[in-house]
């Protein structure tokens, strides 16, 4: 995947507004970054810190929500296709059975 992708222009308004809202997070989860893109989460903060009072957690957690708004239709449509190649998985592995099970009983019944 390459990281040269053209960046969507925004002005620093609609910046502030979409990842620099102060917001207070309750129930935490973890969620693992590498240290370089946590030193960069870092970097961003500082420059919102004293005037939004943004956090690294508040940042990450918007940055992340707008990913899943952003990507949510192409995502659901991913996860459909994906239960559906599994739904038709496991019907043809009962088919198989079906067929494996009856194949057998017709060794045996011939044994008797």
């Amino acid at each position: 995947m390459s990281s040269k992708k053209k960046q969507k222009k925004i002005s620093i308004e609609e910046y502030i507004e979409t990842y620099c809202q102060e917001k207070r997070i309750r129930g935490r989860s973890a969620v693992y970054v590498s240290p370089e893109t946590h030193q960069r989460l870092k970097r961003i903060t500082l420059l919102f810190k004293t005037t939004h009072y943004l956090t690294t957690s508040s940042l990450a957690d918007s940055i992340i929500t707008r990913h899943i708004e952003t990507y949510r239709e192409l995502l659901n449509n991913f996860h459909m296709e994906e239960e559906r190649k599994f739904s038709e998985s496991m019907k043809e592995r009962r088919l198989d059975k079906i067929e494996n099970d009856s194949k057998e009983q017709e060794y045996y019944d011939d044994e008797e």
